[in-house]
């Protein structure tokens, strides 16, 4: 039942979204806190002082966004796992956002405070292998990956974010992860995204080219890359819409077009999600291909 009930949302929804080309509502965000228990490198989108999100308005904004069609729900934060309000937890809000019906629920962490979760997947920042790990996240490698070989979850995968200090090493962490049989499905590759500027850290459009056709080898060595083919060229070449009316963000403040940075960062969106998504709704098929391993 449940699978035909998704079969019944995404072939029409695929029709008007990909054929038709309607701007349609399905990936919806919700940052809980702001408040994490790192400082990272080039981050400035946690510990910025506001209030976490309440239960009730929480509640409240799953229930509306499934009203507006959205079907496949996220938490992020700061470190999500650190949300509570009174005895209520972040598997609280899991379970409730399978009750409203979303298809699929993600979690975005750090992977320090473990992976105890019923969530479909987690997705665990990890740029790189220690020596480079460090140089965004801090010394935390082996915390995260001991949280990722010991965790009780459903599934977990790894999200890669390549700035200047971390870029030389993609393809040592590719092969590690597939080496030490890392129980991940795969690592998604994003860019440092300057919310506030460019800074030290930040790859120009040239600067990123060569680093994406590395990827792109990777791939075709059957190294763990979860960005499809599609996804990588449109990050390269700069062709895919921003913002991506498909996805929406809330946080306490309210709701964005696909993420809270101000206008002026998406001409430099690192983002590769936001990009496997516009390539799946053009209906390419190594992006649609691509989103059934983490669906």
């Amino acid at each position: 039942m449940d699978a035909w009930r998704k079969l019944r949302f995404y072939v029409p929804y695929t029709w008007r979204s990909g054929v038709l080309r309607r701007p349609e509502p399905l990936f919806y965000g919700i940052a809980v806190t702001d408040r994490c228990n790192l400082t990272c490198r080039g981050c400035r989108v946690a510990n910025t002082g506001r209030p976490d999100m309440t239960w009730e308005r929480l509640v409240a904004v799953m229930r509306d966004a499934w009203q507006r069609g959205f079907r496949e729900l996220y938490f992020s934060g700061g470190e999500p796992m650190l949300w509570r309000d009174g005895e209520r937890t972040l598997e609280d809000a899991v379970v409730e956002a399978r009750r409203i019906g979303f298809f699929h629920v993600h979690v975005y962490t750090n992977g320090t405070l473990g992976l105890e979760s019923s969530a479909d997947l987690m997705w665990v920042g990890m740029d790189g292998l220690p020596g480079t790990f460090e140089k965004r996240r801090g010394p935390h490698f082996e915390q995260v990956e001991q949280a990722i070989r010991e965790g009780e979850h459903c599934g977990a995968a790894v999200i890669y974010v390549i700035d200047r200090n971390t870029a030389g090493g993609v393809e040592a962490f590719l092969q590690w992860v597939r080496g030490s049989r890392l129980p991940v499905i795969g690592v998604m590759f994003y860019f440092h995204t300057p919310y506030y500027g460019r800074d030290e850290l930040f790859l120009t459009a040239s600067e990123r080219a060569p680093i994406i056709d590395r990827l792109l080898a990777c791939l075709r060595a059957g190294l763990p890359v979860l960005n499809s083919r599609a996804g990588l060229r449109a990050l390269q070449s700069g062709d895919w819409p921003r913002r991506t009316p498909a996805a929406r963000v809330a946080d306490v403040d309210g709701e964005y077009v696909c993420c809270r940075a101000p206008d002026g960062v998406c001409e430099d969106c690192g983002y590769a999600a936001c990009a496997e998504i516009a390539e799946s709704q053009r209906l390419r098929p190594s992006a649609l291909l691509g989103m059934r391993r983490y669906w």
